[in-house]
């Protein structure tokens, strides 16, 4: 297993804990907490992690929705959106902004990693495909 560098989108610190625990326990690597959109964009910027746990409703100017895409926009970092929030509404602007998965507080560890597994591998084959899809110079 690869080890992935995972940066925690989350303004609840005792989650934040819960999902640190569960990252080094799966053998990923934390490369920060942003308990904010905007400060999550910075730290995206700066560390370039290979996924990121995004929690949809946070405090400060934007969303996580807005905010993975964003991020998505200008680094194409996978989003995993976390969230107690399963109104329908919320479900369809989740999955119209191209996440790589959504979870349901609680989360268990067993999830996160097959989730976190799942968003990296599909989001390295997302990547093949579009580079096989471009038009080369030579044609």
């Amino acid at each position: 297993m690869l080890v992935k560098r995972i940066l925690i989108v989350e303004d609840d610190k005792m989650i934040c804990s819960i999902f640190s625990m569960f990252i080094k326990e799966l053998g990923h690597q934390m490369v920060g907490i942003s308990p904010n959109g905007q400060d999550a964009i910075i730290k995206a910027t700066e560390s370039k992690p290979d996924i990121i746990l995004m929690d949809i409703h946070l405090q400060g100017e934007i969303n996580g929705i807005e905010t993975a895409r964003i991020i998505n926009d200008a680094l194409n970092i996978p989003v995993i959106y976390i969230s107690s929030d399963i109104e329908e509404s919320t479900l369809k602007e989740a999955i119209l902004s191209n996440t790589y998965g959504f979870l349901v507080k609680p989360i268990y560890k067993t999830t996160l990693g097959i989730t976190i597994e799942f968003a990296y591998f599909k989001h390295i084959y997302d990547q093949q495909n579009k580079m096989n899809a471009e038009p080369s110079d030579s044609e």
